[in-house]
């Protein structure tokens, strides 16, 4: 089992800038990240309220983040949190190896809520996916469901209609009115997915509209269906609050000693890349000393 002097759960905009911060300083450090590191930054095609960039893509400066802490030579992995439990050291168990560290930064932010529906979790990386942008070179000539919640998941999906054969769209129509849909773009009202199908990938979804049950072939769904906290890998009573957020003192601090949460995770009322940067930087300075 290896030893660090702080674990890092989370590569996102908060714990790369606590990465960064440890890094300097030779902390012996550990950054996990089950996915891309970014996180729902990687989302954003533009972001013009962080200090020190004009304007650009969440992609472009996750990439730049990310340059930086390896620069510093942050030890990255890339595995998924399943446990956290905490005794004289914090044990951190992933779905491969199990780690212990003095002190432990949480930084999960909010991941997308899943439909729940029959076969999602069998597709995600196979034709599901939960950002358009990140996969939108995938879909060119190909027939594609949106699932779309918010007025942002339908620009993208008037986006991938440039680059598809055929996109449909499963959304509240009241927010129709602020989009010019694209002419291969087909609307399906009062329409739900029953299931998603195929072999080794997606292959056709399953809906139910208007009491009928019809089988709609496309190669891709993308899934805009909210976000909900990051911390079921959390088993302690009263660590968070009723939605799933981790709740810290002014410091940071949790309820579990030498346990810090920062960023979109915790119940701070502002959620932005800039304040999650501000937190890392806070939380990062309070470890080195």
């Amino acid at each position: 089992m290896q030893n660090y002097n702080v674990i890092i759960i989370g590569a996102g905009p908060a714990g790369m800038a606590t990465a960064l911060y440890l890094s300097r300083s030779k902390q012996k450090t550990l950054l996990i990240e089950k996915s891309t590191p970014g996180g729902r930054m990687l989302q954003a095609t533009e972001i013009a309220n962080f200090s020190g960039v004009k304007t650009d893509s969440g992609m472009n400066i996750a990439l730049t983040m990310f340059s930086q802490i390896d620069f510093n030579n942050v030890h990255f992995v890339q595995e998924e949190v399943l446990e956290l439990t905490s005794d004289d050291l914090i044990k951190v168990k992933t779905n491969l190896n199990e780690y212990t560290a003095e002190k432990v930064v949480i930084a999960t932010g909010f991941v997308n809520k899943p439909l729940n529906v029959p076969n999602e979790d069998t597709f995600v990386g196979r034709g599901i996916s939960f950002c358009a942008l990140c996969d939108a070179a995938l879909t060119k000539n190909k027939n594609v469901l949106m699932y779309a919640s918010t007025l942002k998941s339908l620009e993208e999906a008037s986006y991938i209609a440039t680059l598809a054969n055929k996109v449909y769209l499963i959304c509240n129509e009241k927010l129709l009115n602020f989009v010019e849909l694209k002419d291969n773009m087909e609307v399906l009202s009062n329409a739900q997915i029953t299931s998603f199908n195929g072999m080794f990938k997606l292959n056709s979804v399953t809906i139910k509209q208007d009491d009928q049950i019809k089988d709609i072939n496309v190669d891709f769904a993308f899934i805009y269906n909210g976000y909900t906290p990051s911390s079921k890998f959390i088993k302690y009573d009263g660590f968070t609050d009723k939605i799933g957020q981790i709740i810290v003192n002014e410091n940071y601090e949790t309820k579990l000693p030498n346990v810090f949460a920062i960023g979109d995770i915790t119940n701070r009322p502002v959620k932005q890349v800039g304040t999650a940067v501000g937190d890392g930087s806070f939380v990062g300075s309070i470890l080195v000393k």
